[in-house]
């Protein structure tokens, strides 16, 4: 039985946060879809203007992951993800470090979306670079497998979460599932390199992945307020190993101005991609993605994150010498034989809804 809408004003204006049983029935309501429109909005806002919690989004990230489509695979993986939310135009650096990694044998089981207000997300993107991701739950962990990495589309991750889709979409704001997302990756990465945009976000989010236990996980919040490292200007992050939290960062040498990056659409970032694969893309470019791949091998491979560059040369050379490449054909091949092998499916990718 879900609590009322009062009992829910109440809970999401309590000053201290809610515990993890009130945390739990505030999500059971708003799943539940039984709420009228502005009622359901009006809780999301109450609960960001007051301010989330690592507690409440730790739980609210349980919930998720119970109601979530299982991925047979038993595989230890990596994410990389981030919360978005800064207004610049960007490239899809996550996705193209996804490649990096598989290529350098890392597994990668990438959880993300489409962008919430223009074609720029992760699975824009992938659309654009014609990697089918509408599979089931077996085809991904094949893809895992054979070409260490796979793309976990939230939303078909994550049906239950349709029913606050109206709900996020009148709040007009970042909302708790903005910050959940990230963290709610079905195939539960024992390693994360999770993004944002603000240091506040930084600090809730990696006390939740505290909270969840996560093995180890690094909260990135580049300058000038992006969420992925930056070679235009320092970079602060939260590293969380077990129960404990630390701070690091990394100041890019010889900055470059973060117009030089480019980024648009998915279309215009699939064009990118394909130039930097084939070492025609701007050098800016490939140092963002290499800077990127760097931390997350780093990271998985128990070391300090950028304290030596010989993982950024490794990233680069895996670019410069056609593996990442070679990789991404292979993935895409492969994706496209399974999605044509589905049922009633053409093998596209869901359209946006």
């Amino acid at each position: 039985m879900t609590i009322s809408l009062a009992a829910a004003r109440s809970l999401t204006a309590k000053s201290e946060g809610m515990d993890a049983d009130e945390a739990r029935d505030v999500l059971e309501l708003l799943i539940s879809g039984s709420l009228a429109v502005p009622d359901g909005a009006g809780l999301l806002v109450a609960l960001a203007e007051r301010g989330e919690t690592a507690r409440e989004l730790a739980e609210i990230v349980r919930g998720l992951l119970e109601r979530a489509v299982r991925i047979p695979t038993t595989r230890r993986c990596m994410d990389l993800c981030g919360t978005g939310g800064s207004g610049l135009s960007r490239y899809n650096v996550s996705t193209t470090v996804a490649f990096v990694l598989a290529a350098a044998g890392v597994p990668v089981a990438k959880h993300g979306n489409r962008g919430s207000t223009r074609p720029n997300g992760s699975f824009d993107f992938l659309d654009a670079l014609g990697v089918p991701f509408a599979l089931a739950p077996q085809d991904h962990a094949d893809l895992l497998e054979r070409t260490n990495c796979c793309f976990l589309f939230a939303r078909a991750m994550h049906p239950a979460v349709a029913a606050v889709a109206a709900y996020r979409k009148a709040a007009g704001r970042r909302t708790i599932f903005n910050l959940a997302g990230p963290l709610a990756n079905p195939c539960r990465p024992a390693r994360q390199i999770i993004g944002v945009s603000t240091w506040a976000t930084a600090r809730v989010i990696a006390g939740a992945l505290r909270i969840l236990g996560v093995e180890r996980a690094l909260v990135v919040r580049g300058e000038p307020g992006i969420d992925e490292i930056s070679v235009s200007g320092p970079t602060r992050w939260l590293e969380v190993v077990g129960t404990v939290i630390t701070e690091g960062g990394f100041d890019a040498p010889a900055a470059v101005p973060y117009a030089d990056l480019p980024g648009g659409d998915a279309a215009d970032n699939a064009a990118a991609f394909h130039r930097l694969m084939v070492g025609q893309g701007p050098p800016a470019l490939l140092r963002v993605v290499a800077v990127n791949a760097a931390a997350a091998l780093d990271l998985w491979r128990d070391r300090p994150v950028l304290a030596a560059a010989s993982s950024i040369a490794e990233a680069t050379a895996l670019i410069t010498d056609g593996t990442v490449g070679a990789i991404y054909e292979q993935h895409r091949r492969a994706a496209q034989s399974h999605a044509a092998a589905e049922p009633g499916e053409s093998g596209k990718s869901p359209s946006k809804s």
